[in-house]
């Protein structure tokens, strides 16, 4: 019973340090400082253990709600698996608990104000952007609803949107505005074929007039007719009455004439018009079949290219972080009480991440005092390490001076002797390198012309055996060969001269 006790105290032990280790990582201090005692028992550094715990705590916080804020981001993002946005969110708090740390450790509490002024501005940044990871998830949850609400409506005004794109894509406004301009083209040109011409009212009136002027000439010649007709009723056929009558009804005809043929300009008149409305109204009838076909071509277009780009709408609608996003924005720009949330939000956040700053930058305790007194005998011990290599440096340049003048004076000793030595030295070896030249030059000729004339002598030697071979019936003098390995040894020996003249050369 006592082993196990022990034992779980032990664990318990392990884990309690494991658990302070990670919380002084975190806080960028080692834990041996947060943890030493005095010869008490005490801890030797209460103040600042405290306060490092807490900033170690805080960053761990910090990088927890922001990794969790990037998977959650990632997460509503469709083409990306739930293990990968929780990957991607325990890589993103890994990457802000070292962004907390390193922003931990590059501050001083004793450093001047305007350094101060100057740390805090690009931390304050850098603290806004994590707190604003932190803040979006919380934001989309919060506002679930109204964001689900605004990425229909705008899903809605795409579609829209892209209904009119295609009809403009393919003309379709101008194609309905021709066709209602022949539609009223056409209605004006049944009102005009209801009508009359605009100057069949004058051709009316003439002939009007016409038939009043006739109307008084035909009452005075039916006067002066009838009682003719009834004295050829009553008496006997009289050739002199009867060409009476035939010329009162001459007059009455050609009387009657000039008002028949106003009657018949009317008539054509109207018929002139009537065929004319109805030959325009042809022309309209075919223009307009032909702006149907073209709105019914333009119409299938029109549907298969808002299909088209409606699968993308709808696609975009669906795909979930960019979707957000993009409500996200448009609640925050157009509903004061969702930018005010969003403010809240982020404010809060925000404080709570410059919390560890603050408390870093503006209180000093005994750790600290600690961490700079090693701080500073550190770099008095580096600057002394300089200084001493610098006085090392300076010695060699010394010596290296020292010598480099006990040599010139040594020089500056000589007089000039030695450089006549060495001007008569150098005149000396010219001379004799001008006499070796000549003598291998005469020697070189020498060999030269002897090697010539051995190439002449076994050239007629040569001819000789030739001559020889053909007068004995091919066979050769023995005195001949021996003369022509004498020749050939000659050259060799003029050939291994020339080398060595070569050589030496």
């Amino acid at each position: 019973m006592l082993v196990s006790a022990n034992s779980a105290k032990e664990s318990h032990w392990q884990w309690r340090r494991a658990a302070l280790s990670f919380l002084a990582l975190s806080a960028a201090v080692p834990v041996d400082v947060l943890e030493e005692r005095d010869q008490h028992g005490t801890y030797r550094f209460t103040r600042g253990r405290h306060k490092y715990y807490g900033i170690g705590s805080l960053v761990i916080f910090f990088a927890i709600f922001s990794g969790y804020g990037m998977g959650h981001m990632l997460a509503t993002m469709s083409t990306i698996s739930a293990w990968g946005a929780v990957f991607a969110g325990v890589i993103w708090a890994a990457f802000q608990w070292c962004l907390e740390r390193q922003m931990l450790i590059s501050i001083r509490a004793d450093a001047a104000w305007w350094k101060k002024l100057f740390g805090l501005s690009w931390r304050g940044l850098l603290a806004l952007l994590s707190a604003s990871t932190m803040v979006y998830p919380f934001f989309v949850e919060s506002n679930r609803a109204e964001i689900d609400v605004k990425v229909g409506e705008m899903a809605r005004t795409r579609l829209i949107d892209n209904m009119q794109s295609a009809q403009l894509a393919v003309g379709l406004p101008a194609l309905r505005n021709d066709a209602t301009r022949v539609d009223g083209a056409i209605k004006q040109v049944d009102l005009l074929l209801a009508g009359e011409p605009p100057d069949l009212a004058a051709y009316r009136q003439r002939a009007k007039v016409c038939w009043q002027a006739f109307a008084k000439t035909d009452i005075a010649l039916q006067r002066q007719l009838r009682p003719l007709l009834a004295q050829k009723n009553s008496n006997t056929p009289d050739a002199l009455l009867d060409a009476k009558i035939a010329a009162l009804n001459q007059k009455l005809n050609a009387a009657k004439a000039p008002c028949q043929s106003a009657d018949s300009v009317v008539m054509n008149k109207l018929l002139e018009w009537k065929q004319q409305k109805n030959a325009e109204k042809k022309v309209l009838l075919a223009e307009q079949k032909q702006v149907q076909t073209h709105i019914g071509e333009a119409k299938q277009k029109e549907i298969a290219l808002s299909e088209s780009q409606e699968k993308k709408i709808t696609l975009a609608a669906q795909s979930g972080f960019a979707a957000d996003f993009a409500a996200v924005a448009d609640l925050v720009r157009n509903d004061a009480n969702r930018r005010f949330q969003l403010i809240w939000w982020l404010t809060w956040f925000f404080a709570i991440e410059m919390v560890a700053i603050l408390v870093k930058f503006t209180s000093t305790t005994d750790v600290d005092l600690k961490f700079n007194s090693m701080e500073i005998a550190t770099q008095d011990q580096i600057a002394e390490q300089l200084q001493t290599q610098q006085e090392q440096i300076a010695i060699r340049r010394l010596q290296a001076s020292m010598q480099a003048k006990g040599e010139q004076a040594v020089w500056l000793a000589d007089d000039g002797q030695l450089a006549q030595t060495r001007v008569r030295l150098e005149q000396v070896l010219e001379t004799q390198l001008h006499q070796q030249l000549k003598e291998m030059d005469a020697e070189l000729r020498l060999n030269v012309e002897a090697l010539k004339l051995h190439l002449l002598q076994l050239e007629a030697i040569q001819q000789l055996k030739n001559a020889s071979g053909v007068l004995n019936a091919g066979s050769v003098d023995p005195r001949i060969e021996n003369m022509v390995q004498e020749t050939i040894t000659k050259i060799l020996d003029s050939l291994s001269g020339l080398q060595r003249s070569a050589v030496k050369v």
